[in-house]
């Protein structure tokens, strides 16, 4: 009787020890799920924030839009650029300041090239560049403001075009190359930002008296060539050299002054202006090319005697005055 009770209660042992192993397993189990579910919720939540921070990288990626005829790009500096009108009807335009609510600081290069339709432009304040070619072949163009913030014009921006009144700005720092070539207007005033006029920049307009002001220290090959209208130029002190053609085929320029700064005169600078009658040249220049007044055969050089412009004159022929 003793030997079965022994085995009734081992056998009781056993059960109970099982079942304390199997809720130990349970327990276990349990918790390697609850950690398993924890770690996959940490991981959607992971991918979900990798995702967002995809998509929030692909969204600036796409910063091209069409509003109003223009194509515009947003700016990494948060402003916005315009480019490639594609309006063909309108003859006046003004040229919108804000897209989104986010300022227009930029024409493209070639925006509005080839719109022959076009007579008027206004360019908003914000705007501060104009890019190369901006307004090319808009050969009715007649009327452009410029905004005040303008700090740059591109190579050949207003080429062929026909504008009759040209105001530039204070805030320009830069004018390209043939930038304003062309133009009928009369006058004109060069900004203080501008330290040279650059290659055929106000070539062939009709500009009547130019004064170039103490900022600027070049004036580049062509800048005011084919000016058919011109009389006479000013120079203040501050230009130092004269390029190559600057003033050539000017028909109708008469009087020339040139500023004791100026230390050198390239060729064919003022040739082929045949009313020029007197150029005044200070004793700081040392460097006059041969050709410099080829076929300006009316010029008489007046300069200081015993100056390099009075013995130029000498050995070219060319009639002098000593002041």
């Amino acid at each position: 009787m003793k030997k079965k009770s022994l085995k009734a209660v081992g056998t009781v042992l056993a059960v109970c020890l099982c079942a304390t192993a199997c809720g130990s397993t349970a327990s276990t189990t349990t918790e390697d799920n609850t950690v398993n579910s924890e770690t996959k919720e940490a991981s959607t939540e992971q991918a979900s924030v990798v995702q967002s921070q995809e998509t929030a990288e692909v969204s600036q990626d796409a910063k091209e839009a069409s509003v109003d005829n223009f194509t515009v790009t947003y700016l990494d500096d948060g402003t916005v650029m315009l480019s490639a009108y594609s309006g063909d009807k309108e003859e006046s335009i003004i040229v919108p300041e804000e897209v989104d609510g986010k300022s227009v600081t930029v024409i493209a290069d070639d925006t509005f090239m080839n719109h022959q339709e076009l007579k008027a432009v206004k360019i908003p304040d914000s705007i501060t560049e104009i890019g190369t070619e901006a307004f090319m072949n808009c050969f009715e163009l007649e009327n452009v403001y410029l905004g005040i913030s303008l700090e740059k014009v591109g190579d050949r921006a207003f080429l062929y075009t026909d504008i009759n009144d040209l105001s530039l700005p204070e805030s320009i720092k830069e004018i390209g190359n043939s930038a304003f070539s062309g133009g009928k207007y009369t006058e004109l005033t060069i900004p203080s930002g501008i330290t040279q006029i650059e290659i055929g920049a106000f070539m062939n307009t009709s500009i009547i008296t130019l004064h170039i002001p103490s900022n600027i220290q070049l004036i580049k090959k062509d800048a005011f060539s084919g000016c058919n209208q011109l009389i006479e130029v000013t120079m203040d002190e501050g230009v130092k050299e004269i390029n190559e053609k600057a003033f050539s085929n000017c028909k109708l320029l008469e009087k020339v002054t040139i500023p004791s700064s100026v230390i050198k005169i390239e060729s064919d600078v003022f040739s082929k202006c045949p009313e020029l009658k007197e150029i005044f040249i200070p004793e700081s220049v040392t460097e006059i090319d041969p050709y410099a007044f080829y076929m300006s055969e009316n010029v008489t050089i007046y300069t200081p005697a015993g100056s390099y412009a009075e013995s130029f004159a000498i050995e070219n022929n060319i009639p002098y005055v000593n002041q």
